[in-house]
C-alpha cells in the first residue's frame, strides 16, 4: 500500500545464500521460496492453487509466494486433501448422505475425483514434507506422536505472530489447525509452538496409519 517496498527476509533474520529446495522447505526459509517462486512465475502458481482447490480471487502479487492469501482451515484442508491423495483432488464435503428412518438413501452426494497435479511431483513434495516433520520446523511432532507413526506436513507462521497453522497428513488422514485471535491481534505463537501441538495432540488420540 503507498507504494511501499515489500522485503521478504527469513524468519531469523539471516541470509543463508544457495542450498537444496528440499531444505529450504523443510527450514521455511522464506528468501529461498520466493526466490523459487518467482523463477516459475506467479501465474503458474496461482494455476496450481486453483488445481489444487482454491476457488477465491488470488491476486499474483509476490507476497503470495510467502502466504498472504486469505483462507479458511476448510480451504487449506482442500489443498492438503489433493496433494495427500496423491494429485488427485476429491471435494470435501460436509454431509455423504441422507438416509430415511430404514436407513435407506433419500439423497447422495457421489464422489467426484479429478486430477489436480503431476503424481510424480506430488511424491518428491511428500517426501519434501516428510522431512519438515522429521528434521525441519515441525520436529517437535516426534515427542506428540506414537513412536514409528510417520506423517507429513507444514507449518506457517504470518507476520507479527498473528496467526498459526499446521497441515499435514499421514497416509489416511488429513487435518489443518489454525490458531488466531478473533481482533486479528499477535498470538504470540508461531506454527511450531501453536497449531502444530493442536495438530499433534488430533493425530494422537485417533486412529491412523503410518506413510510408511
Amino acid at each position: 500500500p503507498g507504494g511501499q517496498r515489500w522485503q521478504p527476509r527469513n524468519y531469523d533474520r539471516e541470509v543463508h545464500g544457495p542450498l537444496p529446495l528440499h531444505e529450504a522447505l523443510a527450514r521455511s526459509l522464506n528468501l529461498a521460496t520466493v526466490n523459487v517462486g518467482m523463477d516459475v512465475g506467479l501465474r503458474r502458481v496461482i494455476q496450481t492453487l486453483r488445481s489444487l482447490g482454491v476457488e477465491r480471487e488470488i491476486r499474483d502479487y509476490p507476497s503470495l509466494l510467502l502466504g498472504a492469501l486469505s483462507l479458511s482451515p476448510l480451504e487449506v484442508t482442500q489443498m492438503y486433501q489433493s496433494l495427500a491423495s496423491g494429485g488427485f483432488r476429491s471435494p470435501l464435503r460436509a454431509i455423504r448422505e441422507v438416509l430415511d428412518s430404514g436407513q435407506q438413501p433419500l439423497q447422495r452426494y457421489p464422489l467426484t475425483v479429478e486430477r489436480a497435479a503431476d503424481p510424480a511431483v506430488v511424491f518428491l513434495l511428500h517426501r519434501n514434507l516428510v522431512e519438515v516433520t522429521e528434521n525441519g520446523t515441525a520436529v517437535g511432532l516426534k515427542r506428540l506422536l506414537p513412536s514409528g507413526l510417520q506423517v507429513a506436513g507444514k507449518t506457517g507462521t504470518t507476520n507479527d505472530l498473528r496467526d498459526s497453522w499446521f497441515a499435514g497428513f499421514s497416509a489416511d488422514r488429513v487435518a489443518v489447525a489454525w490458531v488466531g485471535r478473533d481482533d486479528n491481534a499477535p498470538t504470540g505463537l508461531t506454527g511450531a509452538s501453536g497449531a502444530l501441538l493442536l495438530w499433534g495432540d488430533l493425530m494422537r488420540r485417533i486412529d491412523t496409519m503410518s506413510l510408511q
